[in-house]
Order: C-alpha cells, then sequence, then structure tokens
C-alpha cells in the first residue's frame, strides 16, 4: 500500500516493473476479460497480439514511458507521437501507469493523469488532466486514479484529485472533486450514484 496515495500499487513499485512485464500483466488481463483466466502471457502470445488493436495502444505506451525512466533523448515523445496518429490515444510518458491497464477503445482518449494503478480500464473519449494549462506536470493539478477504476466513456477526470480504489466513472461524467471510497459516480458534475460491483 502507497502511504501517500492510499493505491494498492506504490510508485516505486511501478517504476520498478519491467516493459516486458509490464506488457504480460496488460495481455493476461485481455485474456481474463476474454474469459481465460489461466492463460498465460509468454513470449509467443505476446508477438502474435503485438499488432491488434486493443494491444498495439499499450505496447506503444509502455516503450514512451520506459524509453522515459532511461531518459533516452526523442525516443518517448515519437512513441506517444504514433499512438496519437495511429489510434486517437494522446497519452504522456511522465504519467506512471500499474500493470492491467486496457483500452477497448482507444479513439479520442486523453490520458494526461499522475498516476493510473493497477487494472484500470479507460473506455474511448475519456480526458485524464488538468483544469488549468500545466506545462511543468504537476502532481498538484493532475488526477491520481487508483487500482481497479472504470472509466466511462466520454468521462472527464480533471484536477489535482484521487479516485480510490474500485470507482466507477459513468459515461460522460464530468469529475472536479476526490471520491476516497470505493462508488459509482455520474453526472455533471460527478456525484455518487451508488455501489460499485
Amino acid at each position: 500500500m502507497d502511504t501517500r496515495t492510499g493505491c494498492g500499487v506504490s510508485s516505486a513499485h511501478i517504476r520498478g516493473e519491467s516493459f516486458a512485464r509490464l506488457l504480460r500483466a496488460d495481455l493476461e488481463r485481455q485474456f481474463l476479460l476474454e474469459g481465460k483466466p489461466n492463460k498465460k502471457a509468454g513470449f509467443f502470445q505476446l508477438l502474435r497480439r503485438t499488432l491488434h488493436p486493443r494491444f498495439l495502444p499499450l505496447v506503444l505506451c509502455r516503450a514512451s514511458r520506459a524509453s522515459f525512466l532511461h531518459r533516452i533523448p526523442a525516443l518517448p515523445y515519437l512513441f506517444s507521437y504514433l499512438n496519437l496518429v495511429l489510434f486517437g490515444l494522446q497519452i504522456t510518458p511522465r504519467c506512471e501507469i500499474g500493470p492491467g491497464l486496457f483500452l477497448p477503445h482507444t479513439s479520442g482518449t486523453v490520458i494526461g493523469a499522475w498516476r493510473l494503478g493497477s487494472n484500470v480500464t479507460v473506455f474511448q473519449g475519456v480526458t485524464l488532466g488538468a483544469k488549468h494549462l500545466d506545462f511543468e506536470f504537476s502532481s498538484a493539478l493532475l488526477p491520481d486514479i487508483g487500482s481497479n477504476v472504470t472509466l466511462g466513456s466520454g468521462a472527464k477526470v480533471l484536477g489535482g484529485i484521487r479516485l480510490e480504489d474500485g470507482v466507477v466513472v459513468g459515461a460522460n461524467a464530468v469529475v472536479l472533486k476526490s471520491f476516497d471510497r470505493r462508488c459509482t459516480i455520474a453526472g455533471n458534475p460527478a456525484r455518487e450514484v451508488g455501489a460499485s460491483t
């Protein structure tokens, strides 16, 4: 447990994950969601799935982040640019993303959050970012998303807020404040509408 954020995945743990290990976790989550909970993501499964439109964006995202952490010039932004051009997914290499990320559809999605925990699902048209221009990528201005969070199509999560583990954000919700317990939220501005499952 990350004592600073309450997130089940610590930032040190996320940074310590290898590129290949994160991709295996992402693919195994896809297998789980496809109804194949016992299927493991070996080398050949990763290779076979690489060009799949639900997996290649993750490969580019993970490559961007890995090259950013290794301070390789230009490469993080090249991978990010490829994601934008090929899939309509704008995702900063500065965002820490835990294992098991799932992007069923990427078009129009902007991930400018400070951190995403494990097993986060992000549907199309979601925006995670600052309320106001933030050229310095400040944790005080960007969302911190817990583990096992689902962000419905068109949802906007803006500002230096925290969504706790297990929060479900409804389609087109506009989230401007933190939700510190597992719940389902919806509306503009978003409010709690029930328990998450």
